[in-house]
Parts: C-alpha cells; sequence; structure tokens
C-alpha cells in the first residue's frame, strides 16, 4: 500500500512538468569532418569534409532535463576527388559508402522561463550505434561493413523565431567505444570517430 501511495504522488508531482513538457522535431544538414578510422580507406576520405544529414526528436520540460534521439546519415565517407590523390596507380573506385549514428541522449539545458524566445543552449550526450559501409565498384571485389557500439557528446543552442518554429545550431563527437575484432576489413581493431557541425530547422509541438 505503502508503495502504490507513493507511486501515486509522484505521478501528481510529475502531472504538472510533463504537461509543460514539449517536442522537438529538427530536421538538420550539416557537416562531417575530423573523420578516423582502422576501417580500410582506400581512398584516404575520412578526413575530409562530407555533407551529413539526418534529424532529432526531443522531449525538453520546464527544467534543465530532457532525453532525444539523434539520427545523422553522412553518404560519401569513403570517397573523395580522386583526382587530387597523388597515387600511381589510383586506389580502386567505390560505388557508394555512408556512415549512419543513431544515438539516445539525456539533455542538460537551461530553464524555459530564463530563454523563452531567445537562445537556449544545450549539452547532450548518450550511447547508441555507429555503423560504417562502402562498396565497390568492382562487383568481385567483397564490400565492407562494420557495424559497432557507440558513443556521442556535443551541444549548440535553439532560439525560436514563432511560437512553433525555430532554428537549432549543434556541434557534435561521434565515436565507437571500443575497438572489435570484424576480420580483415580493417587495420586492427574496428575504430571510428568524427565530428559534425549541423544547423536544422526545430518544430515545436
Amino acid at each position: 500500500m505503502f508503495r502504490i501511495l507513493a507511486a501515486c504522488g509522484l505521478c501528481l508531482l510529475a502531472a504538472p512538468r510533463m504537461a509543460a513538457a514539449e517536442w522537438h522535431v529538427t530536421p538538420m544538414l550539416g557537416v562531417t569532418f575530423a573523420g578516423k578510422t582502422t576501417l580500410v580507406d582506400l581512398q584516404l576520405a575520412t578526413g575530409k569534409r562530407h555533407v551529413d544529414f539526418g534529424g532529432a526528436v526531443t522531449l525538453l520540460g520546464a527544467g534543465v532535463l530532457g532525453a532525444e534521439t539523434i539520427i545523422v546519415l553522412t553518404p560519401g565517407f569513403f570517397q573523395t576527388n580522386q583526382s587530387s590523390l597523388a597515387v600511381d596507380p589510383p586506389p580502386p573506385k567505390l560505388k557508394s559508402s555512408r556512415t549512419t549514428a543513431i544515438m539516445g541522449n539525456a539533455v542538460l539545458t537551461t530553464p524555459r522561463r530564463w530563454t523563452e524566445y531567445s537562445l537556449r543552449p544545450l549539452v547532450s550526450g548518450g550511447f547508441g550505434l555507429l555503423h560504417a559501409t562502402h562498396t565497390q565498384a568492382i562487383e568481385a571485389l567483397p564490400p565492407v561493413r562494420a557495424g559497432m557500439a557507440g558513443f556521442n557528446v556535443g551541444g549548440g543552442a535553439v532560439g525560436f523565431l514563432s511560437r512553433r518554429t525555430g532554428v537549432r545550431f549543434d556541434l557534435r563527437y561521434y565515436s565507437s567505444v571500443h575497438g572489435t575484432d570484424q576480420g580483415p576489413i580493417a587495420v586492427g581493431l574496428v575504430r571510428l570517430h568524427y565530428m559534425t557541425a549541423a544547423v536544422g530547422v526545430v518544430i515545436r509541438r
């Protein structure tokens, strides 16, 4: 009975806070840079800049805590302009390549009453999955695919232009948690990390 009463009390205390909570749906466009990996990278492309896209779904209350899911897709992560490579013979061409990050984060921000229509800073971090793949143009060569546990940490700010729409700026670091042995597709254990800088349109619900 005590546990039931305690649970009811917690629900009553949380009700006003849940009513004050808001959802932010944010499609984002950005750039991936400063990449480094032990995966096979014959075109030396992982350290280059690549356009990425993705989004975040964020739940924020009136206080300082929140939660979010972030997804980022970087096409061409293992591809670059081969004419700029001083390698003879040139490396094999790739048909396609990409990295994908799917993360669940805890969010720390300022109280909403402080920054209702100005920039509301936030930091967030958490764990999830990183996936990398590239496919050779020569069909006889097997594709490279690697999935690994990862984490991310970053921050930025959200500013609202109206009651329902705003803009989010985000700078974030992604990394595999630890090296994994996935066969001859990497030099040693598989590791991957990179950074992203992105901007998105926030739809508040």
